[in-house]
């Protein structure tokens, strides 16, 4: 009986009780009273019980209604469980079952694998306990796909406060999960993100630290010496260890500077690489040339083992220097005294088109923790800060070593047993054919003087003016010595010179605009000498980057030197700029 049928029975009631009110009327006055009184204890009970009605078809209105799946299952805990009485049509549409499907079956059909079993042990006891719980958990719809829920379970109670009935109220809260995912992620994100920027900081710190260290250490014993020599008192020997010491701590101060601007060309995408065939032998000859005399200085063997001569790949002659230097430099800095090192030139896969050219370098020294090993190639890292202290570095040769590998198309890979154990680098590298052969490469005794040869110098630092103009003075040159483009191009105009040596960087006139006049001087001024227009002309600066270089030989420089200037590398440039071998000596 639904509840229209239900109201209209009452109000076939009401009628029947008015009839018998009329027809009372024919009764006795005992009866009569009797009567009334008893019709209208009916009529007010009819009245309550019609209030009672509308109240109950509006609750079941609201939860028929209600977005919130709702739940009302027996009170049989005991297997096979409560069983589900009635549920509302939001039931369905959260969980896709229709309400026959579920009706006589336990909400474990909801349940799956994901589903928390300490929630549903909690659910329980608060259930036996004949308590409310509140909970959220993972519920499964008949298609198979889970979805968060919120519960709220009550327990329904008779008049005699006997548990009969459980309802249940179930939200579907999966968006809000997936904002707290959302937001948790976020938050380990920014977490991370600072945690990164802090390090970062203390990275930096740590690095100008380091770095004002290494630049500072050198000039102890330079500016040391310098003062020492002034007095002139030094004998003979100990001059000679002033001046070498004077030089590696200087030649030092250069390396940090050169991987300083290595670091920001790698950073900018700017290194670049002037690629020839190289025989790998030669380069490594010249790195392990370079650091005797610091293997020397702890007795430390160096050992070589190539077992091919040959190695020819495309590369860069420098760079691939570099590379075996600072590898060996690493191992002598980390090799104690008496220690050994050892260097391997070897080929892989030499018969397949993807033969490679293997350089290893090995030694005996303090060895990585294997906890710092995958960061070994990390730029600024170094193992702790007493190492830093106690060896020296900024941190910056290993990742300039794996920068420069992999710009050649090349791995790096480093190994160690342990700390005190020693390690191991190698690199790889693609050969190229074996029937090409490297290019020519002067001979190596081969020597340059300049005698006699007229040359205008312009440099507006006067220190190192005039110790270009002692070097070239030494080589027989006739130097004139200008600091400034103004007044080189005034004597330009009025003598004849052999070869323009010139700095980039001048106030009022750089050295670009110097060359460019020098060469327009050629057709509008009759007094300048005929030699002069198309003199050869050596650029020096110590901006490094390949785009100088380019830029120098652009308007009308025959050679580019980087500063500092090496004496050996001015000379046989100013050779090359005169487009001879001036005075050759073998």
């Amino acid at each position: 009986m639904n509840g229209d049928d239900f109201v209209d029975q009452i109000q076939d009631v009401q009628k029947r009780v008015a009839e018998l009110q009329e027809d009372a009327s024919q009764l006795p006055l005992q009866q009569k009273s009797r009567l009334t009184e008893s019709l209208e204890r009916l009529t007010t009970a009819l009245r309550d019980l019609q209030v009672a009605e509308e109240a109950i078809r509006l609750l079941l209105s609201a939860v028929q209604q209600s977005r919130d799946s709702i739940i009302i299952t027996t009170a049989h805990l005991n297997p096979p469980g409560p069983e589900i009485v009635y549920v509302n049509p939001a039931f369905s549409e959260m969980t896709g079952y229709d309400t026959h499907e579920v009706l006589g079956k336990t909400p474990r059909i909801l349940q799956g694998s994901d589903t928390d079993r300490n929630l549903l042990d909690d659910l329980r006891q608060h259930l036996e306990d004949g308590e409310p719980f509140h909970g959220e958990a993972i519920n499964y719809r008949k298609d198979g796909t889970e979805f968060y829920v919120e519960w709220n379970i009550t327990p329904i109670r008779n008049v005699n406060q006997q548990v009969t009935h459980f309802v249940a109220i179930q939200r579907n809260i999966s968006d809000r999960k997936q904002l707290e995912v959302e937001r948790e992620y976020l938050l380990e994100q920014e977490h991370s993100a600072r945690n990164q920027a802090e390090a970062a900081n203390r990275t930096k710190d740590e690095f100008l630290a380091t770095l004002s260290h290494e630049l500072r250490t050198p000039l102890t014993p330079i500016l040391g010496w310098s003062k020492v020599l002034q007095t002139k008192k030094l004998p003979q020997a100990k001059l000679q260890e002033a001046l070498a010491t004077i030089e590696q701590n200087a030649k030092r101060q250069a390396q940090l500077v050169d991987d300083l601007l290595d670091l920001s060309r790698i950073v900018q995408g700017k290194l670049s690489l002037d690629l020839t065939k190289v025989n790998l032998s030669e380069p490594i000859a010249a790195a392990l040339e370079t650091v005797r005399p610091a293997a020397d200085a702890k007795s430390i063997a160096i050992a070589t083992q190539f077992a091919v001569s040959d190695a020819i790949v495309l590369g860069d002659a420098g760079r691939l220097q570099q590379i075996v230097w600072n590898l060996l430099s690493n191992a002598i800095k980390f090799t104690p005294t008496s220690g050994k090192v050892k260097v391997k030139l070897s080929v892989r896969d030499a018969s397949t088109p993807h033969s490679l050219a293997e350089i290893t370098v090995c030694d005996t020294g303090k060895g990585i923790d294997p906890n710092f090993l995958p960061y070994v190639f990390d730029r600024f890292r170094q193992e702790d800060s007493s190492i830093t202290r106690q060896f020296g570095g900024l941190g910056l040769g290993l990742s300039l070593v794996r920068q420069l590998v992999e710009a050649h198309g090349g791995t790096i890979a480093a190994e160690s047993a342990g700390v005190g154990k020693g390690a191991t680098f190698t690199v790889r590298l693609p050969l190229i054919a074996q029937s090409i052969e490297p290019d020519p490469e002067p001979p190596a005794d081969l020597k340059f003087h300049l005698q006699n040869v007229r040359v205008l110098i312009v440099e507006d630092e006067p220190s190192t003016l005039q110790f270009l103009a002692f070097l070239l003075e030494q080589e027989g040159a006739i130097v004139t010595a200008m600091p400034s483009a103004s007044d080189a191009l005034e004597h330009l105009k009025r003598s004849p010179f052999d070869l323009l040596i010139s700095d980039i960087a001048m106030q009022e006139m750089d050295g670009y605009k110097l060359i460019e006049q020098v060469r327009s001087l050629d057709s509008c001024s009759d007094s300048l000498p005929d030699s002069n227009a198309k003199i050869p002309a050596i650029a020096l600066t110590a901006y490094t980057a390949q785009s100088e270089h380019d830029q120098a030989i652009s308007v009308g420089f025959q050679q580019h030197l980087a500063k500092p200037i090496e004496p050996e590398a001015l000379i046989h440039a100013a050779a090359i700029a005169l487009g001879r071998p001036v005075n050759a000596i073998t």
